[in-house]
């Protein structure tokens, strides 16, 4: 799975890439005018006012200006009290006064200041460039926060930002053959599609301009264009078999929902979750609903890294009609949030679901599985799952990078933080001579105080090294494609659901009820 989802991040760069490329002709000259006083003046607020922990600013400071400094072995950054120095060989070349409070203009202005005077001492990283210099300082940054808190730049931004939000265009991946243009895929259903364009066909003009020849940018930039604006084109296989098309654009946003259906058992694979997910889960479940009866739905979550959060929630909410979803709390007031699951959005409250799981399933993944498993709605199986139970509040920068800082920890509805204990599944399939039939005999034992012991080992496990060590040895978490258990696991979640009886009874016997919350 890890080498379609590398494709499907090629295919959509290029299909988002020319709305990048058309962003930074309108930005580029503030962009060129940008200081570095702006960019950190708007980078700061948010790692003041919203880091989970209230942040350090000097040594913050002093970690990111060693970073930047690294790439000349000759310079230094010594913190001494209320001051950074910048040196050479030990001699002193400048300082600064650090701040006594933690208003980001005026730390923005010293960290100015300091950039400033290691460009004038260093030629070797003055020809690396501003944007280079930036980076290197944000990621001296960030490190200090916290293992997820980031700096992503500009182009990568871009490319998150698509993935995420999606883009304005025709929905079509280019390729170049002997200097002309080719359509190499498509997305169905999307504006190219429906206007009649198919992989193979050689784009040949575009609003009137010849293309053989022209840069990937140019193209690009005659392609793209405002939702619901039109584009024509002159395609076929070749110059002697030319259709000439009107294409609409509009805003489009990747599919990562795979859906296939066996044997009357629906797998529906999230890749990972963007602001289309919970639609697209709910759409594929209910055109095979349409055709004829579904005996389960298996929700496979393994290697899904995560991503927008609200799509987690509302896709817990299509099978759970009422309840806790998630709670959020972090340092900054406005980060304290509940989720409940709201009725009218559940759409099938009824379907048995068994969701899998493993050491790569993260975030946003372990939203879903803990949110199934506490409500009584989903058996998990697999192995445990990474453990990341934190949100990122995305800043968007002057110069068209973003800043994600961590400022709050989810909890489950049973009140325990997955994070860095991760999510763990009802039948765990990462354990030495573990079989198929092993599993199902232990589905349909009744429970033995397991759950009662698992519930205190998760309240307990962010204070206990004991009670964390003791879940990570319970059923340890491992990716999917590391162990032969990836092939039992998707065996143990067909067999549930094949057995009516079984499913219910190995539900019941592992769903931690109200009391014990």
């Amino acid at each position: 799975m890890a080498s379609r989802l590398g494709s499907m991040l090629v295919v959509f760069s290029l299909l988002g890439g020319a709305a990048a490329v058309r962003a930074e002709q309108q930005v580029l000259p503030a962009i060129a005018n940008l200081t570095a006083e702006q960019l950190f003046a708007v980078a700061f607020r948010p790692i003041i006012d919203n880091a989970l922990k209230p942040p350090s600013m000097p040594d913050l400071l002093g970690d990111g200006l060693r970073r930047v400094a690294a790439s000349d072995r000759t310079l230094g950054i010594v913190s001494v009290p209320g001051h950074l120095l910048l040196t050479r060989e030990g001699v002193e070349l400048s300082r600064v006064a650090l701040p006594t409070d933690m208003i980001p203009e005026r730390w923005a202005n010293v960290t100015a200041d300091m950039l400033r005077a290691i460009v004038a001492a260093s030629p070797v990283i003055a020809q690396r460039g501003r944007e280079q210099m930036w980076r290197d300082m944000f990621d001296g940054m960030m490190g200090d926060l916290d293992p997820y808190s980031r700096y992503a730049e500009p182009n990568r931004a871009q490319g998150e930002r698509t993935q995420r939000e999606g883009y304005d265009g025709i929905g079509v991946g280019i390729r170049t053959i002997d200097g002309y243009f080719e359509i190499s895929d498509m997305v169905v259903d999307g504006p190219a599609a429906t206007a009649g364009l198919r992989v193979g066909d050689r784009i040949f003009e575009v609003a009137g301009v010849r293309t053989h020849g022209l840069p990937y940018d140019r193209l690009s930039a005659l392609i793209q264009g405002p939702e619901g604006s039109w584009v024509e084109m002159k395609v076929g296989p070749s110059e002697q078999r030319v259709r000439a098309l009107t294409v609409r654009r509009r805003h489009l946003v990747p599919n990562t929902v795979q859906a296939s259906l066996t044997d009357g058992v629906a797998t529906i694979r999230i890749e990972r979750f963007n602001n289309a997910t919970q639609d697209n889960v709910r759409q594929a479940i209910q055109r095979y609903l349409d055709k004829g009866p579904v005996r389960g739905v298996i929700l496979d979550l393994r290697g899904n890294p995560g991503g927008v959060m609200v799509q987690a929630v509302g896709v817990v909410n299509l099978f759970v009609p009422q309840g806790r979803i998630i709670t959020t709390r972090g340092r900054n007031p406005s980060s304290i949030q509940w989720f409940e699951a709201q009725k009218p959005t559940t759409a099938f409250p009824d379907l048995p679901l068994v969701v899998m799981i493993d050491g790569q399933t993260a975030s946003s993944g372990e939203i879903v599985a803990a949110a199934l498993q506490d409500a009584g709605r989903a058996l998990l199986v697999g192995s445990s799952t990474y453990g990341k139970g934190s949100v990122q509040h995305v800043t968007q920068l002057p110069n068209g990078g973003e800043l994600f800082i961590t400022w709050s920890r989810i909890y489950a509805p049973s009140g325990y933080s997955f994070d860095g204990q991760g999510v763990q599944p009802s039948l765990c399939t990462a354990l030495p001579g573990i079989t198929v039939p092993s599993l199902l005999a232990e589905a349909a034992r009744g429970d033995r105080g397991e759950q009662a012991l698992l519930a205190r080992y998760r309240l307990a496990a962010p204070d206990d090294t004991e009670a964390m060590a003791a879940l990570r040895a319970a059923c340890p978490a491992k990716p999917a494609d590391s162990v032969a258990s990836a092939a039992a696991t998707v065996s143990l979640a067909r067999a549930l659901l094949e057995d009516g009886a079984l499913y219910r009874q190995a539900l019941a016997s592992r769903h931690i009820n109200v009391a014990e919350r």
